[in-house]
């Protein structure tokens, strides 16, 4: 028996250097690191996924591709584990990583993609806008589920911009989540995957 892919799902993980903030409610009951939580919480969801295929982006400055497409959760899970803020420049890349993952999708042969994009900060060194991306995705049948974390009353570069973020979205048909202490993040990546559950095909 083959169990094929029921979904390829593209994880897109800011390492911008206002994740390192010690402010993010963690599950100990105290503040952790922005990035300690979502690391538990991604490495948890990665290591429940038996029936899709996970991809991963980091992005920073630069987005770029850390893993393509793999059913290897033992790799992915060891990547994760490997991230560091900062590897990947200390800006914000959004729309770009946006569209590193819709060229990642280009050679999936499923109909269920999914872009999960997490970042505590707004748009301040891609070449293009996250609307203009999300339009992208659509067109590429991929559904954009955004997590922002942080300040949304800070400036400049600490600024979180749920607006756009949900604007991006809600484009592909995908939502926007706000995630307050690491007990919703959880809940939220569990959701993602109970919105957007597919079929898993199986064949003799």
């Amino acid at each position: 028996v083959r169990t094929e892919a029921a979904r390829d799902i593209m994880l897109a993980l800011d390492l911008s250097g206002s994740m390192d903030y010690v402010d993010f409610p963690g599950e100990e009951g105290r503040d952790v690191s922005r990035f300690t939580a979502v690391q538990r919480v991604v490495d948890r969801f990665v290591a429940e996924r038996d029936s899709d295929r996970i991809g991963l982006i980091v992005f920073g400055t630069r987005a770029y591709l850390q893993l393509p497409f793999t059913r290897d959760l033992d790799t992915a899970r060891a990547l994760v584990d490997l991230m560091e803020v900062g590897m990947a420049g200390p800006m914000t890349a959004l729309g770009d990583s946006i569209g590193l993952a819709i060229n990642s999708f280009k050679s999936s042969e499923v109909d269920d993609r999914l872009l999960i994009l997490l970042t505590d900060g707004n748009d301040t060194s891609s070449k293009m806008t996250p609307i203009n991306a999300a339009d992208i995705a659509t067109l590429n049948g991929v559904e954009i589920y955004t997590i922002g974390i942080g300040n949304t009353e800070a400036t400049g570069e600490d600024r979180v911009d749920f607006d756009s973020l949900a604007t991006a979205a809600r484009r592909t048909g995908g939502e926007f989540f706000n995630a307050e202490d690491e007990a919703g993040l959880d809940a939220i990546y569990r959701r993602i995957d109970e919105t957007a559950v597919a079929d898993v095909r199986t064949q003799s």
